[in-house]
C-alpha cells in the first residue's frame, strides 16, 4: 500500500509550510484543515491521508481519506484528525504522559463534526497558542 508521509521537524519550519500551502495540493479539499496545520507552531505533523491520489484505491483509502497526526509540545497535546465513514473527528491526548499507562488513555478526547467548518473552529481553539507562538515568531523575523 502507498502511504504518504509528511513530517515537518523544527528546523526552518516556516518556510516548508509557506511552500506546502502554495502546493495546489493543499488547496483542494481540506484547505482549512491544512492551513490551520502549516500555519501554527506544532512539533511533528505525520499526514497519511490519501485523499489526494487518484485511481484504485482500497476499502481504507476509500473510507478514510483524511488521518493526520500531530504533536504540539506548546500545548503538550497529541492529535489526530480524521475523516472516516464520512464522519469527521479530532481527538486529543495527553503528550507528556506514557502511552502505556491509564492516565494516557483517560486524557483522551474526542470530539466529532458535521462539516470542515465546525472542525476547524475547534482545532483554531486547541491550537491558539500554537498559532500565537508561529505569528510572534513571523513578527520576528520581519524586524
Amino acid at each position: 500500500m502507498l502511504v504518504k508521509v509528511l513530517l515537518i521537524k523544527r528546523s526552518g519550519e516556516n518556510m516548508q509550510r509557506i511552500k506546502n500551502l502554495e502546493n495546489s495540493i493543499y488547496r483542494e479539499k481540506y484547505k482549512e484543515i491544512y492551513k490551520l496545520i502549516f500555519t501554527a507552531d506544532i512539533d511533528n505533523i505525520s499526514d497519511y491521508s490519501d485523499w489526494m491520489y487518484k485511481g484504485n484505491k482500497n476499502y481504507v483509502e476509500i473510507n478514510r481519506p483524511l488521518w493526520i497526526v500531530m504533536e504540539s509540545k506548546i500545548i503538550n497535546k497529541r492529535i489526530w484528525i480524521s475523516h472516516e465513514f464520512g464522519k469527521l473527528s479530532l481527538t486529543t491526548a495527553q503528550l507528556n504522559l506514557d502511552i502505556d499507562s491509564k492516565e494516557y488513555h483517560d486524557s483522551y478526547e474526542w470530539y466529532s463534526f458535521t462539516n470542515q467548518i465546525e472542525l476547524c473552529n475547534k482545532l483554531e481553539e486547541l491550537l491558539k497558542p500554537c498559532l500565537e507562538k508561529s505569528l510572534q515568531e513571523d513578527l520576528e523575523i520581519d524586524r
